[in-house]
């Protein structure tokens, strides 16, 4: 089932491929012309360690006004108000977020509210008018799953709320997105893990969601079958340029589409489980998908045959199969007892899983749904 109406929101500027990098010159200058740019540079510490990023900045040298190097994963809104504070001490005018999604995602936030009056809480609850648009951001994605690259939204926590939501506005669309698979070739293989189970886990959730479409199906389609062939090689192989290059393609697909048709019941229930017991997002989705394509199965077996013919599988219980065994491969757990999850927190996720994403699944879920899953995955510790 597709919509036959939609609309779409991509990057005006989107690379992809081994040294695309190297245009983040010509696209920072494009992006501020005719003014000479000042760039505020987001990274992670582990990416600025690496010899690719090093020659990135020294072929950006003159250009960096400004800097923040180290943002945790589910980044805070103090992270991001210090960020729009540092921004400002510098006159940047114009983002470079290099790193996973919490990087891109604090970044993108900061940089679009930079217009903004509104504390950065005030704008994450909808207490203060969202400017139509902020600061550019170019985004350069160091990882293969998060597809923050592409999306109108961020992923923040309100600590003082104690939950994570997202912001959202067409304006977030990041001005360019340059994805180059070199940056992955030294992630780990759990992170290798996590972000690729996050980019499947968009892209089989985009296929169904509610506001699926042609364009968005037929980019999740091949979105899956590039992560169910490539992502186990370069999770046991991570020095595979092609098996790296092959699964950054199927992450990028993923956003593509799901960033236009939204998502499930993983992501709903995701966010509150990962921040109750500060799982990263990726093994938490991991962890969901099969129980949750299980639950949906009745209401989109065509959909999951059609998906499953796609990768190359029979059908949709194939299609299932070879998701759980990819699970297994990657030593991902089947439940989420290593946490200490039991049923007193039930009451907090059902609570606080009421999301877009859980009203774009293809089966509601009623409360006591969700209670009778997270009893299967609470497991006996």
């Amino acid at each position: 089932m597709s919509l036959e109406r939609y609309a779409a929101y991509f990057p005006p500027v989107l690379h992809f491929g081994s040294g695309c990098r190297a245009q983040a010159k010509a696209v920072l200058q494009e992006c501020c012309q005719p003014e000479q740019s000042r760039v505020f540079f987001v990274c992670s510490k582990r990416v600025r360690q690496l010899d690719i990023t090093a020659a990135l900045l020294k072929d950006l040298d003159g250009l960096i006004a400004g800097a923040q190097i180290g943002i945790s994963h589910d980044p805070t809104l103090e992270t991001v108000e210090e960020l729009r504070a540092a921004a400002h001490q510098c006159q940047a005018n114009v983002f470079l977020a290099l790193g996973g999604g919490s990087v891109i995602d604090a970044s993108k936030t900061a940089a679009f509210l930079m217009p903004s009056q509104a504390s950065i809480r005030e704008s994450f609850l909808g207490q203060a008018a969202l400017p139509s648009r902020g600061l550019p951001l170019v985004a350069l994605p160091t990882t293969a799953g998060t597809g923050a690259e592409i999306t109108k939204n961020a992923v923040l926590t309100d600590v003082a709320g104690d939950f994570k939501g997202s912001i959202k506005s067409p304006g977030m669309v990041p001005t360019a997105a340059l994805v180059d698979p070199d940056f992955t070739l030294s992630l780990p293989p759990s992170i290798t893990a996590d972000t690729g189970m996050d980019a499947l886990t968009q892209a089989i959730e985009s296929y169904v969601s509610s506001g699926a479409n042609a364009m968005t199906q037929a980019l999740a389609a091949e979105a899956v079958a590039l992560l169910l062939r490539y992502l186990p090689q370069a999770w046991q192989h991570g020095e595979d340029v092609h098996a790296r290059s092959k699964t950054a393609e199927g992450s990028m697909l993923s956003a593509l589409a799901f960033s236009q048709s939204g998502l499930g019941a993983v992501h709903g229930l995701a966010h509150p489980i990962g921040h109750r017991f500060n799982i990263p997002h990726g093994r938490t989705c991991a962890i969901l998908l099969a129980p949750v394509m299980a639950w949906n199965l009745p209401a989109v077996e065509a959909d999951f045959n059609r998906l499953a013919a796609a990768a190359g599988l029979a059908d949709a219980r194939e299609l299932l199969k070879a998701v759980r065994a990819l699970c297994e491969t990657m030593t991902i757990p089947t439940d989420f007892s290593a946490w200490g999850m039991t049923t007193d927190d039930h009451d907090y996720i059902i609570k606080n899983c009421r999301s877009g994403s859980m009203k774009a699944n293809p089966r509601p879920m009623t409360d006591k749904d969700v209670a009778e899953m997270l009893s299967a995955l609470t497991g006996k510790a």
